[in-house]
């Protein structure tokens, strides 16, 4: 970790923990160096720091292109690997600098339902991260984030602020003739929320659709 990233980390960890009671589990399944992608669910835009501050290495993530429009909060977040993402059209850009990272041994945080969720239930997924995850043949560590929808609850302790990681998941290998097919990516990105939602407890609970 850079010194400012971990200076950060440390104290975000620190405050986490004094104020919300923050629990990690898993974090000994995330692999401390080489190409990893930890694959949350989504449902604050408090998930990427606090995913982030349960992973111990250095995290880039993507985040929808509105936040950068002031630019001050854009200097912010970007500081801290922040990657700029058009969610109304495919962004091959921010997507290739995504495999760029894998490509160089990072770790790339990222939300398979693409949205967040109203509701706080797992949403239907997006095939992104099957797709990068094939491309790279990168190990995806399904997280599962609870009580960022809710901080307030979990100042007062009536839920707890946590992270768990569950154990990583290596893409299948290339189909006959060298390639993947584009079914594979959805097949990757499904088994992902399927141990998403074994760590929330949800095994009976399939994602569901979001109309927006």
């Amino acid at each position: 970790m850079r010194i400012h990233y971990k200076l950060s980390w440390l104290l975000l960890n620190l405050m986490e923990r004094l104020l919300f009671g923050f629990l990690v589990t898993g974090r000994e399944r995330i692999p401390r160096t080489g190409a990893v992608i930890i694959a949350s669910n989504h449902i604050s835009y408090c998930d990427p720091p606090v995913v982030g501050s349960g992973v111990p290495r250095e995290v880039f993530f993507l985040a929808k292109e509105e936040l950068f429009r002031n630019r001050l909060f854009g200097w912010l977040i970007s500081r801290y690997n922040a990657i700029p993402l058009r969610r109304s059209v495919g962004d091959v850009g921010a997507l290739k600098k995504a495999v760029g990272l894998l490509k160089e041994g990072r770790a790339v945080l990222m939300f398979p339902e693409g949205t967040r969720s109203l509701t706080g239930r797992l949403l239907k997924p997006k095939p992104g991260v099957g797709m990068i995850a094939a491309l790279t043949s990168s190990p995806v560590v399904p997280a599962y984030v609870r009580g960022t929808n809710c901080l307030r609850d979990a100042l007062f302790r009536k839920t707890r602020l946590e992270v768990a990681f569950g154990d990583p998941i290596m893409p299948p290998g290339k189909a006959e003739g060298g390639g993947y097919h584009k079914d594979d990516y959805g097949a990757i990105t499904q088994e992902v929320m399927r141990r998403i939602a074994d760590l929330a407890g949800e095994k009976d609970q399939g994602p569901q659709n979001h109309s927006v």
